[in-house]
């Protein structure tokens, strides 16, 4: 495999193949050499025209000469199976639901009762019916096939399909249908399906969702799967609601059978808090349905975008302890226009990151982590997907997920366990769901605490934390992920270890025997001007930049909108050149603006979490008034560095000191970092880190010299969008809410040490 790494790139605007190649070849420079091309909000081409396999072309010849690998993905945005509108256009493809109770009982109707603001359709595609099946894959599939064919498993590596269900027009009163369904129902149980429906037979729903679960496989899943392995690709994706089981039987019937089925089965964004009870049942589930081919999983794409490298790193041997070796990056911008659309979350893997160069780093570890994925390991306990109880109940799923919260407890409790179907197991106990929604064990209550099993790390206390994933491999490796407990020391099988926030730890470390503080003052360089926006929450047009002496600055303004700065217009006429490529297209530029001393007042409108109206540029450092997050005060740079200190500050920057190397040192520790940093003596390069340690070796010919120490970090892109935990916090709406960003970027350390 080509790297583990795979970005799903959203082809937004209308690229040439000039900026096609650009995008392809800072990608490829980086580590990852895998792409999807995702149409998604912002594409300003028609969706399967010719303006699209022209740039679907540009693409792909890119990446031949690269020697990358090119994935597919199957519609427009999500969900699939629709081809952007063109199979729900037809009024019998469009997916039917039976009402089961309320007004109207035995009704059948194709109206959806999603939510149409989400997922923008009145009518969902008929994925129970073949020939509604079909009709896509002409539309999708044979298309890219016949203009492709000769890249067909080469460069071409797989199709993607996201999120299709049977569940998109059920509400709590009805289920799937399709024609035939009374006379399947008939065949298979020997009753009268309207008979049943009427009289509330109390096996009706798990009855119906069978039949319903076993053709959705048959005439989608498979169908598909199929297409893909005929033209010699992977059938790649996952469905909906995978993380509970409830609703991923709602949405997707016989869930792990059908997911199974994929020839490359997959997952959907991890809650990269980390605290969700619902992470470990979603990745049981794709460790259960993973196959010859692995698994993949869609990461990042709820954010923040300044999300360490080192919480990245957790995530992905995360998933390669659940078996996952294929790891989509979401979401890779050509251009932000997409945030004018999809506004409430934003990520980005590309080299509008300043710590892009990062990227070959991290690309290291998911290799390393996909072999990982190769482990097997055995279980304390398993326990059975319940299916069946949520067939039961898919017109009225519970609001407590007993499930996901049993994976969340076992995984902290240091217990292994796996997700069975329908198999029977000899010789380890198997946990069950019933009816009543309680847990057994061999037909008693399940007592968590009776379940055999041997803790590798504990607290001081003796106690197993809860944040603290463990994986013991049959192999007698062990993975040690700190997801979100404090950092602190721990025993590891008796050893007191120090575990550093989000650390991966794959071996015990070495104490260090000895290390010395080194007492230095650095020259600070900063390799760009800051950028920050101006925030105007909520339609708010007025924000306030406070300075604390004449300011020189640029402002860029996002096209159509306006800004005065003091009460007059400020013209924004010149290509915005000094943003990064995919900004630079969407604002305009003013020429130098002087801002007095005290206050000034930025009017502007139509302001948005990820795309703000306005970005103020020029050489300051900036705070936030805490009492009004429309405030921010521009004050003059620090050009000197105390480790320990905080710069509020987007880009990279260059610290520099002379220091003299003792005798007997192996090592520079930085601790206390969060950023991609390189560190050099003497210009010479002697390391670079994205995640804890960072410590870089020292040779011994530098013994006794005095010599400069250069430390280069960057920052993510973050920091150019203010205090996004507030804005989600206060806004008026919001349909999702990413991660909490991090708020400031922390360039520098807290200590730098001389290691013996």
């Amino acid at each position: 495999m080509k790297g583990a790494l795979i970005t799903m790139t959203a082809v937004t605007g209308k690229p040439a193949r000039a900026r096609v190649y650009e995008y392809m070849k800072g990608i490829s420079d980086n580590g990852i050499y895998q792409v999807m091309l995702y149409p998604r909000s912002g594409c300003e081409l028609e969706y399967l025209s010719t303006e699209w396999f022209d740039a679907i072309t540009c693409f792909i010849e890119a990446a031949s000469e690269l020697n990358m690998s090119i994935w597919l993905y199957d519609d427009f945005n999500w969900p699939s199976g629709d081809a952007c509108g063109r199979v729900s256009a037809i009024e019998r493809y469009r997916l039917k639901s039976i009402k089961i109770s309320g007004d109207g009982i035995g009704k059948i109707s194709r109206t959806s009762s999603h939510n149409k603001d989400l997922f923008g359709e009145k009518y969902f595609p008929d994925l129970l019916l073949p020939e509604a099946v079909d009709y896509f894959i002409e539309c999708t599939h044979e298309q890219y096939y016949k203009k492709y064919r000769s890249y067909f498993g080469n460069v071409i590596k797989g199709i993607f399909t996201d999120e299709p269900s049977i569940g998109y027009c059920c509400n709590g009163e009805s289920l799937p249908y399709y024609d035939g369904l009374a006379d399947d129902y008939a065949a298979a149980y020997g009753r009268d399906m309207y008979k049943d429906i009427y009289s509330k037979y109390h096996d009706l729903c798990e009855n119906v969702m069978s039949l319903i679960s076993d053709r959705f496989k048959c005439s989608y899943i498979d169908r598909i799967a199929a297409w893909c392995n005929d033209h010699g690709i992977l059938m790649a994706g996952h469905l909906m609601c995978d993380n509970d089981p409830f609703h991923a039987t709602k949405h997707s019937g016989k869930f792990l059978k059908n997911l199974s089925a994929f020839s490359l089965p997959g997952i959907d964004e991890i809650e990269t808090s980390f605290a969700d009870d619902s992470i470990m049942t979603l990745l049981g589930a794709i460790e259960y349905a993973s196959g010859k081919n692995g698994a993949m999983a869609e990461l990042f794409a709820l954010g923040p975008c300044d999300m360490t490298y080192a919480k990245r790193k957790c995530m992905l041997y995360l998933c390669a302890c659940h078996k996952v070796d294929h790891y989509f990056l979401a979401v890779s911008h050509l251009d932000m226009r997409g945030n004018l659309l999809v506004t409430d979350y934003f990520n980005n893997f590309n080299t509008d990151q300043p710590d892009f160069c990062g990227m070959k780093l991290l690309a290291n570890d998911a290799k390393a982590a996909a072999e990982y994925a190769k482990e097997d390991y055995t279980p304390d306990i398993y326990i059975r997907y319940p299916y069946r109880v949520a067939a039961k109940r898919v017109s009225s799923p519970p609001e407590r997920y007993v499930i996901t919260k049993l994976t969340e407890e076992l995984t902290y409790r240091q217990i292994q366990w796996k997700f069975i179907d329908d198999e029977t197991i000899d010789n380890v106990p198997v946990i069950e769901l019933t009816d009543e929604l309680e847990l057994t064990v061999g037909g008693n209550l399940l007592d968590i605490d009776k379940i055999k099993h041997t803790p590798i790390l504990t607290d001081k206390k003796g106690d197993t934390p809860r944040g603290i994933f463990v994986r013991r491999f049959d192999s007698g490796r062990v993975i040690i992920i700190n997801l979100f407990a404090p950092e602190g020391e721990y025993y590891v099988n008796g050893c007191l270890v120090y575990i550093k926030e989000h650390d991966v730890i794959l071996s015990i470390p070495k104490k260090l025997v000895k290390k010395e503080k080194i007492d230095t003052v650095f020259d600070i360089s900063y390799k760009n001007p800051n950028l920050i926006r101006a925030m105007h929450l909520n339609s708010q047009k007025i924000s306030h930049i406070y300075c604390d002496s004449d300011t020189s600055a640029t402002f860029f303004v996002r096209n159509g909108e306006e800004v005065s700065i003091n009460g007059e217009k400020t013209e924004c006429l010149r290509n915005a050149d000094a943003l990064s490529d995919g900004m630079r297209d969407l604002y305009k530029m003013s020429r130098d603006v002087s801002l007095k001393a005290g206050l000034n007042i930025i009017e502007t409108q139509n302001d948005l979490k990820y795309m703000p109206s306005v970005f103020i540029m020029g050489e300051f450092a900036y705070t936030k008034k805490s009492s009004d997050i429309c405030a921010l005060y521009l004050k003059k740079r620090n050009y000197k560095y105390a480790p320990g200190d905080i710069l509020s500050y987007y880009g990279g920057i260059e610290l520099t000191a002379e220091v003299t190397v003792p005798h007997g040192i192996s090592a520079i520790e930085l601790t206390g970092c969060s950023l991609y940093t390189r560190l050099y003596c003497d210009g010479e390069l002697m390391g670079e880190s994205i995640a804890s340690p960072y410590i870089y070796k020292i040779g011994k010919e530098l013994y006794g010299k005095t010599i400069t120490i250069k430390i280069e970090q960057y920052s993510s892109i973050g920091p150019i969008f203010g205090d996004t935990e507030y804005w989600d916090k206060n806004a008026a709406y919001s349909q999702w809410h990413g991660t909490p960003s991090t708020k400031e970027t922390l360039f520098g350390f807290l200590s730098i040490s001389w290691v013996y």
